[in-house]
């Protein structure tokens, strides 16, 4: 009779853990991508990320997918499954979480910001060149730098 409860458990626990290392995993044809974001002068208010996978909405300011994301000590930290392709990442920190990046005189942003690749524009955002990676790998991770 005390074998039953061990057959139980046993084939319980096998058949739980065999899973664990395809819960880390992505699909096929995807990757999974971290977004480390510092820079932030404080933990105040949000991140707010927007992940573009073309030159028109990255232009045209209409992302793919949209975040916010809570900071933690001065940075942000998101992690997402993609299909592959090719990416850029903008970002701001919107302290005061009025969902907008505030701006100066003249349109000059009064909130930190970023974008992939840590490029920078004069006058303006960077071009889509200098901001957009390629996701081809299972796992991959960008480091962007606000300020």
């Amino acid at each position: 009779m005390k074998l039953k409860p061990f057959i139980f458990y046993s084939f319980f626990f096998i058949h739980i853990f065999s899973g664990i290392g395809l819960a880390s995993e992505t699909a096929p044809g995807t990757t999974k991508l971290t977004i480390h974001i510092e820079g932030f002068e404080n933990s105040k208010g949000a991140a707010r990320v927007a992940l573009v996978n073309s030159k028109e909405n990255y232009e045209q300011e209409t992302p793919y997918k949209g975040f916010v994301i809570k900071i933690t000590q001065n940075q942000a930290i998101l992690i997402i499954d993609l299909p592959r392709g090719e990416y850029a990442v903008k970002v701001f920190h919107d302290e005061n979480e009025n969902e907008v990046l505030d701006t100066r005189i003249f349109g000059i942003p009064s909130e930190s910001f970023g974008f992939s690749n840590n490029a920078r524009g004069t006058m303006g955002p960077p071009d889509y060149e200098k901001a957009v990676f390629l996701l081809d790998a299972p796992e991959k991770r960008i480091d962007i730098q606000i300020k």
